[in-house]
């Protein structure tokens, strides 16, 4: 990715990156969601590799420094949105992304229809856990029957109480999700 901007480089070694491709069928119509864009490395990854179909879609929901209590401000400098917005602006398949410069509670009350569906959703926004059950509750309820979760920051972030808030999700949705990777990340099918 030399010829996008960055200032960190977490994307570029994470396992959905180098894994993705054994998940997702470049070739198919593809309707993706991703909360928390940061910089846009994961929004072009996704960009070049899986909206080759006419019909494909990426909708990227982040609130970028719009919030006081951004749980990652303490590395935040600012220019992070202007380097995804250049991002995005260069990428392959750029007509087909739709960014929402809110937070994902927002996006879910306003911007998303019962009848929005994905088959691919990337949750990786506010690591705050009330917020991450919140996230992959929303995001379970948008995706379609065999689509894949995938969640970042599972043995990450605030570690116990990252991998808490999943394993919350995954104990009331039991029986209607196949977990599919565990490591650093954690993905899971929808039944």
């Amino acid at each position: 990715m030399p010829h996008y901007k960055h200032s960190k480089t977490w994307f570029l070694n994470s396992e959905i990156n180098l894994t993705l491709k054994n998940f997702l069928d470049t070739t198919q119509e593809n309707h993706i969601l991703e909360i928390g864009c940061f910089e846009g490395l994961s929004s072009v990854f996704f960009a070049d590799n899986f909206l080759d179909h006419p019909n494909s879609t990426l909708t990227c929901v982040d609130p970028f420094l719009r919030l006081e209590n951004n749980d990652h401000r303490y590395f935040l400098q600012n220019n992070e949105e202007s380097n995804f917005d250049y991002n995005l602006s260069v990428c392959k398949n750029s007509e087909k992304v739709i960014v929402h410069k809110v937070t994902s509670d927002d996006f879910f009350k306003t911007a998303v229809t019962v009848d929005k569906k994905y088959n691919f959703i990337y949750v990786d926004g506010c690591h705050e856990p009330g917020v991450i059950k919140r996230d992959m509750d929303n995001s379970f309820r948008c995706l379609t029957n065999g689509g894949i979760m995938w969640m970042d920051d599972y043995c990450g972030g605030d570690g116990i109480q990252n991998k808490n808030a999943m394993h919350s999700f995954l104990d009331e949705y039991t029986g209607r999700h196949q977990v599919i990777h565990v490591g650093y990340q954690l993905a899971i099918k929808k039944y």
